[in-house]
């Protein structure tokens, strides 16, 4: 009798591990059952990380494909605006007369004294930009052509001057990018006025040939560059100047300009 009642305790026992043993859904071991589970958490939560990973480092980098330090999109700008001049032309400027009054004995500029002729355009961005003396003051006109060496020489210059704080404050100084070849170096114009840190308005010439003078320089009588053309509030041509000028020269010419 005892040996059957031990015998009795036995299988139950058995069997109790037995179903201890089994899974939930009935499944080889609980053990296994759970690790496999484990494993699959695991993938999905990497797979999440990674694809949020991949998602910001996409975004981050299509946010700074999107613009320049500069802020300004300077990608296909035009190399030529159309110009409306108002007025006659002035005669072309010869570097051997004077730009002001000439002393005894030389050639004063055929251009100085005569009325400037005005200028509507636009910038690279396509606002518009004038030329009214009557309106806003005097003017220097700074004609540059990116392909030239002398105007390359000549904008850090004049930015020099402006930054000594020297430029007169009625003075509106005006670049006008003319002469565009796009055959030769630092085309397009709107970046190298950018790449030399121009910080004044610019206006667009309307091109009459490659690296030939647009409708506006002809109209103020240009023959090289950089040329300048200094105009009193009055409307009237002070003086005129060519070729690459010192801070000092220039701000003498400025002065006895807006004296005259």
């Amino acid at each position: 009798m005892a040996n059957r009642q031990r015998a009795e305790a036995r299988r139950k026992a058995q069997a109790k591990a037995a179903r201890r043993g089994q899974s939930v859904d009935g499944g080889e071991g609980g053990s296994a059952g759970i690790t496999i589970n484990i494993w699959v958490i695991i993938v999905v939560v990497l797979a999440l990380v990674t694809g949020g990973v991949i998602w910001a480092a996409t975004s981050g980098d299509d946010k700074a494909d999107s613009s320049d330090d500069t802020g300004v999109e300077l990608v296909g700008l035009p190399d030529s605006q159309p110009v409306t001049v108002t007025g006659d032309a002035l005669p072309t400027f010869d570097p051997d007369r004077t730009s002001n009054i000439a002393p005894v004995g030389e050639l004063p500029d055929l251009g100085v004294g005569l009325p400037a002729p005005l200028l509507s355009g636009l910038d690279f961005q396509g606002d518009p930009i004038t030329v009214d003396p009557a309106a806003n003051g005097p003017y220097m006109l700074v004609f540059l052509a990116h392909w030239c060496p002398h105007c390359n020489a000549e904008v850090p210059r004049l930015l020099d001057w402006k930054g000594q704080g020297a430029v007169p404050s009625e003075l509106t100084v005006l670049g006008i990018a003319t002469a565009v070849s796009s055959s030769s170096v630092n085309y397009p114009p709107a970046e190298w006025f950018s790449n030399k840190g121009w910080s004044w308005p610019v206006m667009v010439d309307q091109s009459q040939g490659d690296g030939e003078a647009g409708v506006a320089a002809s109209a103020y009588g240009s023959s090289g560059w950089p040329y300048f053309v200094i105009i009193g509030a009055d409307g009237l041509v002070k003086a005129r100047v060519s070729g690459e000028v010192a801070v000092a020269d220039l701000q003498v010419i400025v002065n006895d300009a807006l004296a005259g």
